[in-house]
């Protein structure tokens, strides 16, 4: 392909003046990627820039901006850390172009003006030590300095003077004062103090803390119990989500390449989990390159990506390199597809899509946090003829065949259907603590192509993919508050959990059966004399279809069912099994009708199943469908009358 095409054929963005002409090398394969990475940059150094000349501070237009994460001059820091090491591996690998934005400003002087005034304790951007007395913000973003200051490696530090050596160390020390060791946080400071500990070998003003790294190393060997090559982010939860996917066998893989070869003993037991990790990573991507949205922190994005390319620049990826470049390649289009970037404000959303519910950030999210994506992209520096950029794509394992995949150590399930291209998560222990993040967690199924509604209220719940308690005397809704035990079966999971709802505690046994895109749920429901007489709902939900601003959607009826398609031919459907009154479409979770409550989607409606409680000990079935490329109606319909028919139900 010609420059010139090559360059239109780039989003907007890169038609912007931006870019010069000539920046992309022709015929070069490693230049595949570089549209995201090189847009994204350019909208960072044009925000640095009109924040401030330090490049230590980055304020996006319209930007969350919290106390914990700006510095001395209250302009925020999170996004420069999150840049910095995708930045110093373009620098570092000697990619092109190294000049950027209508000033030209070269990308290695960007680097040195950040690192010599972010840790400049006389600087106004400086970013201040954190505080002693509780974590901090710091103490995260310090590993993605450290990372970044060992990519760049000696050359670029023979270009700092040694107060500003003295000065980093200072500032990096600082931020592993107080030890955080019963989550992921445990990484962050391993990655400093390893760091430290390498560099101070050629360089008399670092030092690092041997026996801490060592402690933290423990603390997340620890965490690594559940099996499989998971780790649960708590020592009293079970925890396994996409935040979980990426961090712990990213944040190993950041330490090996640091320290690995020097404590081989330590990185055994974390090899031995990434190896079982990685077996079964392909089979999170559907079909369309995305990946099951279930967790916290689903704005960062392509991090997902980020412990696949580690591992293969680190000869630990054992599938292929045309399968490896296929996940990447498509899931970074998915998240440019869904206006991951905002290209008239130059960065990074805080939303996961142009129109989805502001409500997915979380509240530790400021306009910085979104970069945490960009830790996947120093796999640009990845050797030009290395087979990732040359060899022929591979399909990913959805795209191969139908597939329920077991995890038995975290007790969760993947199902992917060929025919469609979806991929479903299944969860028996998930749940968490804080009522925030309760819709992240309490779905009986999260997938890849309906994305979940959420609410912040903890009085309030959507009930899409699950069972919620109502009272209508208060209108007040419960879920899920937390899980007595869980299992796998041969085809889905039983969980036990539990509710409470003004003062009143419900016990349920839930189980779901996976048969292809098919979800049959039943629910024994244990309730206290007083939610009778005050007649309490039982609702559960279909999963939702997403729709656009203003979109109508199908609805159609059979015995039992009902169907409802969305203009681009997604289809839900729901029968009630039993125990349920009504079956109707709901299109919002609360008396004020608000229906921007979808992660992705302007609105969305709901197959909605109701109930009331008439005894201390009822049963509630349902049958659910829901595909991206249905079966026709008939085909649907004939196979629910089976699975109504089969054992069970």
């Amino acid at each position: 392909m010609h420059r010139r095409d090559y360059l239109r054929s780039c989003a907007a963005g890169l038609a912007a003046a931006w870019l010069r002409p000539g920046s992309l090398v022709a015929g070069d394969p490693t230049t595949v990627f570089d549209r995201y990475f090189i847009e994204v940059l350019e909208g960072f150094l044009r925000n640095a820039r009109r924040t401030s000349p330090s490049f230590a501070v980055c304020d996006f237009p319209d930007g969350t901006i919290l106390k914990n994460c700006v510095a001395k001059s209250g302009k925020t820091y999170i996004g420069v850390a999150r840049m910095l090491p995708a930045m110093a591996a373009w620098v570092a690998a000697g990619r092109k172009p190294a000049r950027f934005g209508p000033e030209r400003l070269e990308l290695r002087e960007v680097l040195k003006q950040a690192f010599r005034n972010a840790f400049n304790p006389e600087h106004p951007d400086y970013w201040e030590e954190p505080p002693s007395d509780r974590p901090s913000q710091r103490q995260v973003e310090a590993c993605l300095v450290a990372w970044a200051l060992y990519l760049l490696g000696d050359r670029f530090l023979a270009e700092l003077t040694s107060r500003d050596r003295v000065n980093i160390q200072a500032w990096l020390a600082s931020c592993t004062r107080l030890p955080e060791r019963k989550n992921n946080h445990a990484w962050f400071h391993a990655i400093n103090n390893a760091t430290r500990l390498v560099l101070s070998g050629r360089w008399k003003e670092f030092q690092g803390d041997e026996a801490y790294m060592k402690e933290d190393l423990k603390a997340l060997d620890s965490l690594g119990s559940p099996g499989d090559g998971w780790y649960s982010d708590s020592p009293a939860l079970q925890i396994f989500d996409y935040y979980n996917f990426f961090t712990f066998p990213s944040h190993f893989l950041v330490w090996n390449q640091i320290a690995g070869s020097r404590y081989p003993e330590l990185a055994r037991p974390f090899l031995d989990r990434l190896r079982l990790f990685l077996d079964k990573a392909p089979y999170f991507f559907a079909g369309h390159g995305g990946h099951v949205l279930f967790g916290r922190s689903l704005i960062y994005r392509w991090a997902v990506l980020m412990p696949l390319v580690l591992a293969y620049r680190q000869k630990l990826w054992p599938h292929s390199p045309g399968l490896l470049r296929r996940i990447v390649r498509r899931n970074l289009e998915w998240h440019w597809g869904l206006g991951a970037y905002d290209s008239e404000r130059g960065k990074l959303r805080e939303t996961f899509s142009a129109d989805g519910t502001p409500e997915i950030r979380e509240a530790y999210v400021d306009n910085g946090h979104p970069y945490w994506t960009m830790l996947t992209f120093p796999f640009l520096a990845i050797p030009a003829a290395d087979p990732f950029w040359t060899a022929v794509e591979e399909p990913l394992p959805v795209e191969r065949g139908d597939f329920l995949v077991r995890f038995d150590g975290p007790r969760m399930l993947l199902a992917g259907t060929k025919t469609s291209g979806q991929v479903r998560w299944l969860q028996s222990q998930n749940t968490h603590y804080r009522a925030y993040y309760r819709d992240r967690y309490i779905k009986f199924s999260y997938s890849s192509h309906f994305p979940f509604n959420i609410l912040s209220e903890a009085d309030r719940a959507p009930w899409d993919s699950t069972l919620v308690f109502r009272n209508p005397a208060t209108s007040h809704v419960a879920a899920r508050s937390g899980v007595r035990s869980g299992k796998l079966t041969g085809d889905g999971v039983e969980v036990e959990w539990w509710a409470e709802l003004d003062g009143m505690k419900f016990e349920v046994a839930s189980r779901v059966l996976v048969s292809g895109e098919f979800e049959h749920r039943s629910h024994t429901v244990k309730a206290p004399a007083e939610a009778i007489q005050a007649g309490v709902e039982v609702i559960e939900g279909s999963a939702p279809l997403g729709l656009k601003k203003g979109e109508a959607f199908e609805q159609a009826r059979e015995a039992r069912c009902l169907l409802l398609r969305s203009r681009d031919g997604r289809l839900v459907a729901t029968w009630n099994a039993g125990g349920y009154e009504t079956l109707e479409v709901a299109q919002s979770f609360e008396e004020t009708g608000r229906r921007n409550v979808n992660i992705v989607h302007a609105a969305c409606a709901v197959n909605t199943l109701r109930g009331k409680l008439a005894s201390q000990r009822a049963v509630f079935a349902s049958l659910h469908y829901a595909s991206p490329a249905p079966m026709n109606r008939a085909d649907i319909l004939r196979r629910a009358a089976e699975l109504m028919a089969g054992p069970g139900t």
